[in-house]
């Protein structure tokens, strides 16, 4: 783990700091106890700890790969980017306020090696900080009767099938596609509306763009979800996003379609099928594409044993968004135990490929494929 930065610590005292004043309890400064409390009301707090060890086969070392120019790493993956180390993945600590009576919010920090990965722009980046993150920050409103919520700050996308909580996907390490096709986070206005229909919900939102803090043109991006779920064993989605990314001549607009598909045919199996399409205009190759989908089947054994296998395959025939043109696959078996109720364990083997060589040896000879084996644990509370 490395070493904590001063500017690490300056950011985990402004994150403590933000808390404290989400929380309406300056403390600090003599506030009446009973008045701290009551701002405590109806809070609840949340987190997990998450730790890994990762070990790739090609046992890529000190010789840099040429293609990529990495050091050591498990190139083109997200969060387990470390080969053949342990890593301290994730700490997190969320706190949250229904606005089911008044005004609530929302806060997440995270710590750790995949808070650099989900930073945005300009603040809290690999650039100016390591290893910390804000993840959400938000205010929220309920009117029409709790049928409509409105938030208002910076939260997590609508799209993809995995999430950044290590604890809710079922796999430990993540998909091309969300490392690749689609955003982390957005910062703007969001407004979820619970339609008369039963299980149909909308989501219609306008944003600063793609992980970014704030924004550096004055067009904005929207979003819009419909979801449906007739009964408990089915549930779609469909999600858009569309506005102006940066581009070669300044800012050209960027697409984005997400469909997501759940079926659960019994009370242990859950099928998802993920699928992403997306388009940015005026690259350095004209306007480029990328696209993909996944396949999960999650198996439950028991009460505390489950087996997830995620097949998926992503093409990026501009090279826009990994920096190479070619077409990546995985296939991916993970098992998993809950030891206790805050204790999960997990053991996975996963293979990479491309139809390009774009992953090298410990000699640094180029090949079209990787395949790791990891262990993850992690405590939630």
């Amino acid at each position: 783990m490395q070493a904590v930065t001063n500017k690490a610590v300056k950011q985990w005292v402004l994150g403590t700091a933000m808390t404290v004043a989400a929380l309406g309890a300056p403390a600090a400064y003599g506030a009446d106890p009973a008045a701290v409390m009551d701002g405590l009301k109806g809070v609840s707090v949340k987190g997990y700890v998450e730790g890994q060890y990762n070990y790739n086969f090609n046992t890529p070392g000190p010789i840099a790969n040429p293609t990529t120019g990495s050091v050591q790493a498990n190139d083109f993956r997200v969060f387990d980017t470390k080969a053949n180390s342990f890593t301290f993945n994730m700490a997190e600590l969320s706190l949250t306020k229904g606005s089911d009576k008044g005004a609530g919010f929302g806060l997440v920090l995270n710590y750790g090696l995949d808070a650099d990965s989900i930073a945005s722009a300009p603040f809290f980046n690999a650039a100016t900080v390591s290893d910390f993150a804000v993840q959400q920050a938000y205010v929220t409103e309920k009117f029409l009767g709790g049928a409509l919520e409105l938030r208002l700050g910076k939260y997590a996308t609508l799209a993809g099938a995995e999430v950044i909580e290590g604890p809710s996907n079922y796999n430990i390490s993540r998909s091309f596609l969300f490392g690749w096709a689609i955003p982390f986070t957005h910062t703007g206005i969001r407004a979820a509306y619970t339609t008369p229909v039963p299980g149909l919900s909308l989501i219609a939102g306008l944003n600063n763009g793609w992980d970014a803090a704030s924004d550096s043109d004055t067009g904005k991006t929207v979003e819009l979800q419909a979801a449906y779920a007739p009964v408990d064993m089915i549930s779609l989605g469909v999600t858009g996003y569309y506005g102006p990314e940066a581009s070669v001549s300044g800012t050209d607009n960027r697409g984005l379609v997400d469909v997501l598909a759940t079926i659960k045919p019994m009370k242990t199996l859950a099928v998802v099928v993920n699928y992403d399409r997306g388009s940015q205009k005026d690259t350095a190759v004209g306007n480029s594409l990328w696209q993909g989908y996944a396949v999960y089947a999650n198996l439950g054994i028991g009460d505390k044993h489950a087996v997830t296998l995620r097949g998926e395959v992503f093409d990026d025939p501009d090279g826009f968004k990994t920096g190479f043109v070619q077409t990546l696959k995985e296939l991916t078996a993970t098992v998993s135990c809950k030891m206790v109720d805050s204790l999960e364990l997990r053991a996975e083997v996963r293979h990479d490929e491309s139809n390009q060589d774009v992953f090298v040896d410990d000699k640094g000879v180029a090949k079209d494929n990787q395949n790791t084996v990891a262990l993850a644990a992690y405590y939630t509370f």
